[in-house]
C-alpha cells in the first residue's frame, strides 16, 4: 500500500522542500528520520529555496539499514543513521596541484582557491614584509648597540621616555604582525594537509596549534594535545614560535629599547681653561668671595690685594682642612680595627679624601717611608681642573649626567700633572734642636748640627745665623724664635723662593728623647700619576692612579715629563693655611694632636698611630687641589717644566689640550646584563621565521581557503556528519565511547586524522577517511 501523506513533523508542515515520505514497498525495513538529517535537510531546503529539487533527489538516494530491534528496545527510540550513498559515487578524481598537494576533488580545488593578490592575500603579505623589516631591524640594532649620544637625551631630539614609548610601540606592532603572518601560514599548511590526496589529514591536536601562538597560555590547558603534536617537525618549530613570541616584547625591551649603557674606553683629546699658574696665592685669594669690601680693609704691606681678600681665602680655605683631618681619623679607627691589612704595606695606610665643590677627591701615597727617626711622606692627588674641564660642553661637547634624566656618568681618565704635598719630618733631641733656635746675642748658631738632618733636608752646614744665601743647591736652615712648648707647633718660611718649603718644629712631652720634629712642608708636580674623575648627577669621584704600571700615567704618554718639579711659590700658600689653623697659637687643640702623634717611640711609621707627616700632609690636602683648579696641565715638555717662579709660558688665560680616556653613560641598546644575552635567541627567531614566511608567501603559486579558522571551521564542521566508517553505531555503548559529546576530546582523540571534501552544492565538509 502507498503511503503518500505527509511529513509527520507539523513544524515542517507546508516548508519549501520538504519531502513526502516514499512509498511502503520501498523500505522493506522502514527507519525513521534522525533529528540530525531532518535538521540538515531543513536548512539546505532553506538555502535552495522552492526551485530546487536537489534535496528531493538526494533523499531519495538514502539507503535505509533496518533498525536494531535489540537497541530499540533499550532505548525507547529507533536508529538514526543515514548514509548518503550518492556522495562517493559524486567524487571524482582530480590531477592537478597547488602548491604540491593534490586535492581531493575539482569541486573541492575549486572552492577552496583564494587568490594570491586578493585582498586578503594582499594583507597577509604586507603584514609579512612589515614584520620582517622591523624584525630585521630589530635584530641588527640589538647586536650593533647604536649609542644615541646626540640624539637621545633630555635636550636631544627625542626624550628618553618617547624614544622606550616608540621602541614599546614598533614591539608590539611586530608581535602582533609576526602572529597574523605566521598563524595565516600555518593555517596554510594545515589547510592543504587536510586537502591533500595522499596526505595524513589534519588532527585536533593540529588544530590546537594555532590557538599556542596567539594565545600561549593555552598551552598549558590543552596538553594532551601537544603529546601528539609535539612530535611533528611544524609542532616544533611551533612551539619554538610560541617561546619567540611570549618573551619577545620583553627582548626588544631589554635589547632595543634606550637605556643608559657605559660605553668603551676611547682615547680623546680634552681641553681645559688655564687661568693661572699652580700655587698663586694671589691668584686663588682674588676668587674668594669676599664680604668685606676693598675700600674697608684696603691692601697692607705692598700686599697686592686688599687684606679683605686675604682674609677671606684663609677663613674659607680653614674649615675644610679640619674637616678632612676628622675623615683621616674616622679612617684610622677602621684601619685598627681591620687587621686583615697587612701592616708592612704601608702605602695602604689611611689616606682619607677632601672635597671641592660637590667631587670628593681621593689622594694615594706617591711615596711614603721612615727609618729610625724619619717619616718621609708624599701625597699626590687629582688634578682640580680635570672636573671644570670634563663639565665644559662647549670645550669638549662630553653628555653631562643632567642630560641623561641625572642617571648619566662620565668615567675619564687624564694623563695629566698631579698635584702633590711632600712632607719630609726628623725627630731631633735636646741639644741638636738648638742649632735651629734664633739666638739675638750672637751671630753663631748653638749646638751641633745633627749630620743625618743635614743630608736629608740639605741645610747649609754654615752656623753663621746671618747668612742669607746659602751655597749652590742647599737651602738655609730655619731658625725658629724660640722653642716651643710640649704638644705645641712653631712655624717658619723663608723668604723668596729660593727654598720652595716651609718648615714645623712640633713639640712633643719634654719627658722623652726625641721630644722635637722638624718638619719640612713644599709641594710639587708629578707626572707619575693620572687623574680619573667618575661623574655623577650632583656630585662625582675624583681618584689619582700612581701605580708604577699605569698606562694612563703622564711620563708613560710623554717620558721627557718623568720628573718632579717643586713649586717654590705654594710657599705662601702653605704658610697662609698654618697661621689659618692657628698651628702658631699656643695650646691650640690641632697642634696638641699633633704633639701627641710625636710622641710615638716606634721606628718609622706607628701602626696604631699616624705620623706627623702623614698629618700634615692630610692638612694640605684641599689647599693642594684648590691650587691646581684653572692651573696648568703640563701635558707638554713646557708647561710641565714650569717651576713657579718665572713669567708662564703661555700668555694666561689659554686653553691647553691633554689626552684622556673617556667612556661615558649614554642611552644606547644592547644586553646590559650577560644572562639578558639569551634574549637575542628570540629576536633571532621571529626575525628567521618572518623571513621564512615572507619567502613562502612570495613564491607560493596560490592560497587556499583557511578551514583551521574557528567561523570556517565551523561552518565546515556544521555540514559535516558521521558515515559510520570510523565508528561502529551498531551498539550505543560503542558510540558512547568513541563520540566526543559536550566535555570535548581526550586521550587518543587528539590524534584522529581529518580530512576535507566538497559536495556538489559548494558545502566543505570533514570526513575520516578508511
Amino acid at each position: 500500500m502507498s503511503n503518500r501523506s505527509g511529513y509527520a513533523n507539523p513544524v515542517f508542515t507546508g516548508a519549501a522542500g520538504v519531502h513526502t515520505r516514499p512509498e511502503d514497498n520501498e523500505l522493506p525495513y522502514y527507519t525513521p528520520e534522525t533529528t540530525t538529517d531532518r535538521f540538515i535537510r531543513r536548512i539546505s531546503s532553506l538555502k535552495k529555496g522552492p526551485k530546487s529539487n536537489e534535496t528531493i533527489e538526494d533523499y531519495k538516494q538514502v539507503k535505509l539499514r533496518p533498525v536494531n530491534k535489540e537497541r530499540e528496545s533499550e532505548t525507547g527510540f529507533g536508529s538514526e543513521e543515514i548514509q548518503l550513498i550518492s556522495r562517493v559515487e559524486r567524487t571524482q578524481q582530480y590531477t592537478g596541484d597547488i602548491d604540491g598537494d593534490d586535492p581531493k576533488t575539482p569541486k573541492a580545488l575549486e572552492q577552496a582557491k583564494v587568490p594570491k593578490f586578493s585582498g586578503l592575500g594582499v594583507m597577509i603579505l604586507s603584514l609579512s614584509i612589515f614584520s620582517t623589516l622591523f624584525s630585521l631591524l630589530f635584530f641588527f640594532i640589538a647586536v650593533a648597540k647604536p649609542r644615541y649620544q646626540g640624539y637621545i637625551h633630555a635636550n636631544g631630539h627625542l626624550s628618553p621616555t618617547t624614544a622606550s614609548l616608540l621602541s614599546a610601540i614598533f614591539a608590539k606592532a611586530i608581535e602582533i604582525s609576526f602572529v597574523t603572518v605566521f598563524t595565516s601560514y600555518t593555517g596554510q599548511v594545515l589547510s592543504k594537509r587536510a586537502l591533500g590526496k595522499d596526505s595524513k589529514g589534519i588532527r585536533i591536536a593540529d588544530l590546537l596549534m594555532k590557538g599556542w601562538v596567539y594565545q600561549p597560555g593555552s598551552l598549558l590547558t590543552t596538553m594532551p594535545g601537544l603529546k601528539y603534536a609535539g612530535r611533528t617537525l611544524l609542532g616544533v618549530v611551533i612551539l619554538f614560535v610560541v617561546l619567540c613570541v611570549t618573551f619577545y616584547t620583553t627582548a626588544a625591551d631589554s635589547l632595543v629599547s634606550p637605556k643608559l649603557h657605559f660605553s668603551k674606553y676611547g682615547d680623546v683629546k680634552l681641553e681645559g681653561y688655564v687661568t693661572l699658574t699652580y700655587g698663586n696665592s694671589t691668584a686663588l685669594a682674588s676668587r674668594c668671595p669676599a664680604i668685606i669690601s676693598s675700600s674697608l680693609d684696603g691692601p697692607m704691606n705692598g700686599s697686592a690685594l686688599p687684606v679683605s681678600q686675604t682674609t677671606c681665602y684663609r677663613v674659607h680655605n680653614s674649615y675644610q682642612p679640619l674637616r678632612d683631618f676628622t675623615f683621616f681619623t674616622d679612617a684610622w679607627n677602621g684601619y685598627r680595627a681591620d687587621q686583615s691589612i697587612p701592616r708592612d704595606q704601608l702605602n695602604r695606610r689611611p689616606v682619607g679624601w677632601t672635597t671641592v665643590g660637590n667631587e670628593r677627591y681621593y689622594g694615594a701615597w706617591l711615596e711614603i717611608s721612615g727609618s729610625d727617626k724619619l717619616n718621609n711622606v708624599t701625597l699626590a692627588m687629582p688634578h682640580g681642573s680635570i672636573v671644570p674641564s670634563v663639565r665644559n660642553v662647549t670645550l669638549n661637547n662630553l653628555v653631562q649626567p643632567e642630560m641623561q634624566s641625572d642617571f648619566g656618568n662620565i668615567d675619564a681618565t687624564a694623563s695629566v700633572l698631579s698635584p702633590a704635598i711632600n712632607v719630609i719630618c726628623y725627630k731631633l733631641n735636646q741639644t741638636a734642636v738648638q742649632w735651629f733656635i734664633s739666638n739675638n746675642s750672637s751671630d753663631t748658631r748653638q749646638g751641633l748640627l745633627d749630620p743625618e738632618a743635614q743630608r736629608i733636608f740639605n741645610f747649609d752646614p754654615s752656623s753663621s745665623q746671618s747668612l742669607s744665601i746659602p751655597s749652590e743647591g742647599q737651602y738655609l736652615a730655619p731658625s725658629f724664635i724660640s722653642l716651643p712648648p710640649p704638644f705645641n707647633v712653631a712655624i717658619f718660611a723663608s723668604a723668596g723662593y729660593t727654598d720652595p718649603s716651609m718648615y714645623m718644629l712640633t713639640a712633643a712631652n719634654a719627658t722623652i728623647s726625641p721630644s722635637y720634629t722638624l718638619c719640612a712642608i713644599r709641594s710639587l708636580l708629578t707626572s707619575r700619576c693620572s687623574t680619573t674623575y667618575l661623574s655623577a648627577s650632583g656630585g662625582g669621584n675624583v681618584t689619582t692612579n700612581c701605580s708604577p704600571d699605569n698606562q694612563n700615567s703622564l711620563s708613560h704618554s710623554l717620558p721627557s715629563t718623568n720628573h718632579e718639579t717643586y713649586q717654590s711659590q705654594f710657599k705662601d700658600i702653605s704658610t697662609a693655611l698654618a697661621y689659618a689653623l692657628s698651628l702658631n697659637v699656643a695650646d691650640a687643640a690641632l697642634s696638641r694632636i699633633l704633639g701627641i702623634f710625636a710622641t710615638s717611640t716606634v721606628p718609622g711609621f706607628n701602626p696604631s698611630l699616624p705620623s706627623v707627616a702623614e698629618a700634615l700632609a692630610i692638612l694640605y690636602a684641599n689647599a693642594i687641589v684648590l691650587s691646581s683648579v684653572g692651573a696648568q696641565f703640563g701635558a707638554d715638555e713646557k708647561s710641565n717644566s714650569y717651576a713657579g717662579v718665572d713669567p708662564y709660558l703661555y700668555q694666561l688665560p689659554t686653553t691647553e689640550s691633554f689626552n684622556a680616556r673617556i667612556r661615558t653613560v649614554e642611552y644606547a641598546s644592547g644586553v646590559s646584563a650577560g644572562w639578558q644575552a639569551s634574549f637575542y635567541v628570540v629576536l633571532a627567531g621571529v626575525m628567521v621565521m618572518n623571513v621564512f614566511c615572507l619567502v613562502y608567501f612570495f613564491v607560493a603559486r596560490g592560497l587556499v581557503f583557511d578551514i583551521t579558522e574557528i567561523e570556517n571551521l565551523f561552518c565546515v564542521a556544521f555540514n559535516s556528519r558521521s558515515d559510520g566508517t570510523a565508528v561502529d553505531f551498531s551498539s550505543r555503548m560503542a558510540r558512547r565511547r568513541d563520540g566526543f559529546y559536550g566535555k570535548g576530546p581526550r586521550g587518543k582523540q587528539f590524534g584522529l586524522a581529518f580530512h576535507v571534501d566538497c559536495e556538489e552544492d559548494e558545502r566543505f565538509h570533514l570526513y575520516k577517511r578508511d
